[in-house]
């Protein structure tokens, strides 16, 4: 973890916290804000990795220094999920919209999965309660059978 002091600390005062800051020694050093743009994740998640002890930070005027290869390390799976630019620099929402998409049509199948997996066990259900009606009438008849017993079984009895 890199310390700054007084001197460091006028050099980044000016900057804005959501822009991709640099220390003295001209590495480059993310923000909250910008940190959490490049993993994807929100901002209380980086903040609560830094107070949880898992990322290492510096915090500089109030602003949170947190170098990329930290960065990295706490969180190296997960994809940057940036908006793209146009060239007039507008921004566009087609990564979050085509993410948002790939979610709904899964979904959607997961849906439809379970829709069938009920059809099933409803099937099942039906088949079963078929069953155990037709138990309970063969076992009905054989309790309630009165047929007169016939003269040779009354005999040895």
């Amino acid at each position: 973890m890199t310390q700054f002091c007084l001197a460091d600390a006028s050099i980044t005062a000016s900057l804005t916290p959501n822009l991709t800051t640099s220390n003295p020694k001209g590495l480059h050093m993310f923000t909250l804000g910008t940190a959490a743009r490049h993993v994807g994740k929100s901002k209380p998640t980086i903040s609560k990795a830094i107070k949880d002890g898992k990322l290492s930070a510096t915090k500089v005027n109030g602003v949170y220094q947190i170098d990329p290869s930290e960065l990295s390390r706490v969180f190296p799976d997960t994809p940057p999920t940036e908006a793209h630019t146009s060239p007039q620099g507008a921004i566009s929402t087609s990564a979050p919209l085509a993410l948002s998409e790939q979610r709904n049509a899964h979904l959607e199948a997961t849906v439809e999965d379970l829709k069938a997996r009920l059809d099933d066990m409803k099937a099942e259900r039906d088949q079963a309660l078929q069953d155990a009606r037709e138990d309970r009438n063969k076992v009905m008849a054989l309790l309630e059978d009165q047929r007169p017993k016939s003269f040779w079984s009354r005999m040895f009895k």
